[in-house]
């Protein structure tokens, strides 16, 4: 795993006061995508309904990403359907890289692409909401791959992975390097 620097302190408290006054973390009793069963729901989808505060968390991001001298290394950026669409898209504007649009399934018709534009070669990093078990990452990273795009990391606004082996396994397994905002801890002390 990339040692990376975490984000700074106060940047980490405006997030998460962005996170709570928008009511993005739920209490309760969710499923969670991965199957298990977990009392606090991260919903950053409505995120983009609130323009002001969507703004300010991509540029939160890409201070984050240019504090870890990642945004000279991307070419491109895609994101899984659905959650990470608009925060790959507003990362790729925000930061004036290419945005590659993937689909979870080949289009039985058209062109039948799993990822639309040329990445060949080009450096691309994943961005997504929240990985909960990595599994769900496994499609795009398999289709960036068949296309010979280069992952140079999978960002994500949280992580809520509990299980560091499990963690450790799904990077070993995918060759990435994993980029977040906050963990799980972080959420717990707001909620």
């Amino acid at each position: 795993m990339n040692f990376l620097i975490p984000l700074e302190s106060a940047l980490k408290v405006e997030l998460l006061h962005i996170l709570k006054k928008l009511d993005i973390v739920k209490s309760g009793e969710f499923l969670l995508k991965d199957g298990t069963i977990s009392s606090i729901y991260i919903d950053l989808r409505i995120l983009p309904n609130f323009p002001k505060e969507f703004q300010r968390v991509i540029k939160i991001a890409s201070m984050f990403l240019d504090a870890n001298h990642l945004i000279q290394t991307i070419e491109g950026i895609t994101a899984p359907p659905l959650a990470g669409i608009p925060l790959g898209v507003a990362l790729s504007l925000e930061l004036e890289k290419s945005f590659f649009l993937t689909r979870v399934q080949q289009k039985d018709h058209g062109t039948r692409k799993l990822i639309e534009g040329d990445i060949r070669g080009k450096r691309i990093l994943i961005v997504d909401d929240v990985i909960t078990s990595g599994a769900s990452k496994d499609p795009i990273i398999q289709s960036i791959k068949a296309y010979e795009g280069q992952i140079c990391g999978l960002f994500v606004i949280l992580n809520r992975i509990h299980n560091k082996e499990i963690l450790r396994k799904f990077l070993s397994k995918n060759k990435v390097n994993f980029y977040y905002l906050l963990d799980f801890e972080d959420i717990k002390a707001i909620n």
